[in-house]
């Protein structure tokens, strides 16, 4: 029921969002595209719906929170889970349409019948951006980039995490455990951040997991220092897996490539308890903690998966990418007043003298509006006062008085909203007018 005592109520783990919410939002949208730009990528969109066979099996465990039903034709559906299965589809379909390697970002909602919580929805938007067809050590390096560039240009105190799947594929060959059932040995380390090491150790007793391979996760799971030192421990406890010397070249490379580069951007490290439960990646993958609150999770995630997007011949696509949840991110940064509030797009304020002159009004807001001036007339002729506080109560930055007396002059006056001040202007000069802009 969408009543309950005669109150209208939403679904748990969906949100409404009202213009000033809404607009705040798409400055945050507005900052990360012209970060993905920056960065060549190009956009792209997708269906909500898809066939549920192209989503199912690609998640996991995680595919019993795709959200599926039968639609009106009897065909079986189901709402995106994520950005990066659609993509998929999207090159596999027009791969001679395509230029490779492909940058393409996405933004759009996705669905997932999840349990809300901290920062968690069950409809929530992702922002992604992935290389496809680019297997380049490069190409790994300059996604992390992004994720820093990212935290940079919103001013976020943030820990980019890397670690590497194949590194933990040589985690699961020290501890011998066969490569179709590693998955679940991956899953319970990604819980690390949640349930600490205590909560891990229990959770591998339970699969069960023999002493010793307990000894050498918890080995694994306590490795930390500078990330050079990191690094020397992952290779004397795993250097003898023949899968481990790719994922350690990745990871070095990374880490020299960030330590010849601007260090202005956000903090980075490599941490071997990122394992990114979802089955399909292959290589690098990151997470990034919000640092303020680390409880929020990860506010922006990606890797390298490999053998997910194939092209049209059938052939596997080597791709990378980075995902950020809005929501999410959006809630981290309003808990520490990170975001700016505007309530109004709005510039101008034209009071209203009289029915009389609305012809005016509305000449006079064309000519702005033609100048990129957003402007609103008070739709009735009531007492000024009542007016300039309707103006500042939708903070509306700038009023424009043109009363009787102001048309016989051909002026006009601005008054600001910010500061009280007060301008005489040609009616003439108006369009061409630098209005103030509410901070």
């Amino acid at each position: 029921m969408s009543e309950t005592n005669g109150k209208k109520r939403i679904l748990s783990g969906f949100q409404d969002f009202l213009p000033e919410k809404m607009m705040a939002r798409k400055r945050i949208i507005g900052k990360i595209k012209s970060a993905y730009e920056l960065f060549g990528f190009l956009p792209q969109e997708t269906p909500v719906l898809e066939y549920a066979d192209l989503l199912l099996g690609k998640y996991g465990d995680n595919d019993k929170l795709v959200y599926q039903f039968r639609d009106k034709g009897d065909r079986h559906v189901a709402m995106r889970y994520d950005l990066t299965v659609p993509l998929s589809r999207v090159v596999q379909m027009y791969a001679n349409d395509i230029s490779f390697p492909y940058r393409r970002y996405q933004v759009g909602m996705v669905w997932r019948a999840d349990k809300p919580g901290k920062g968690r929805y069950r409809e929530f938007m992702q922002i992604d951006a992935d290389i496809v067809s680019d297997s380049s050590m490069l190409a790994d390096i300059e996604t992390i980039f992004l994720d820093l560039q990212i935290m940079k240009s919103l001013s976020i105190d943030a820990t980019v995490r890397m670690n590497d799947r194949r590194i933990l594929d040589s985690l699961a060959d020290i501890c011998q455990i066969p490569a179709n059932t590693n998955s679940s040995l991956f899953r319970i380390i990604d819980k690390y951040d949640k349930i600490g090491m205590s909560g891990v150790m229990d959770e591998l007793r339970k699969v069960p997991f023999s002493k010793e391979i307990l000894t050498i996760v918890k080995q694994y799971l306590s490795i930390s220092g500078t990330n050079d030192e990191v690094l020397e421990s992952l290779r004397k406890l795993l250097g003898n897996s023949s899968s481990f010397q790719v994922g350690y070249d990745c990871l070095s490379a990374i880490n020299n490539a960030l330590k010849d580069a601007d260090t202005s951007l956000a903090s980075y490290r490599i941490d071997p308890t990122i394992a990114r439960g979802l089955d399909y990646y292959t290589g690098l993958i990151f997470e990034t903690t919000f640092n303020p609150d680390p409880e929020y999770g990860s506010i922006c995630s990606g890797g390298r998966y490999d053998r997910l997007i194939k092209g049209f011949d059938g052939n596997s696509l080597p791709t990378v990418g980075v995902s950020i949840g809005l929501d999410r991110l959006f809630a981290a940064m309003e808990s520490i007043n990170l975001i700016s509030q505007i309530k109004t797009t709005t510039q101008v304020f034209i009071v209203n003298f009289g029915n009389q002159y609305l012809g005016e009004y509305l000449r006079l807001a064309a000519d702005l509006r033609g100048n990129g001036i957003s402007v609103e007339i008070s739709p009735d002729a009531s007492k000024l006062k009542k007016q300039l506080r309707c103006a500042d109560v939708k903070g509306i930055p700038n009023v424009i008085l043109m009363g009787s007396d102001e048309l016989e002059q051909g002026k006009v006056v601005v008054r600001s909203m910010i500061d009280g001040s007060q301008a005489v202007i040609e009616r003439k000069d108006i369009a061409s007018h630098r209005f103030g802009i509410a901070s």
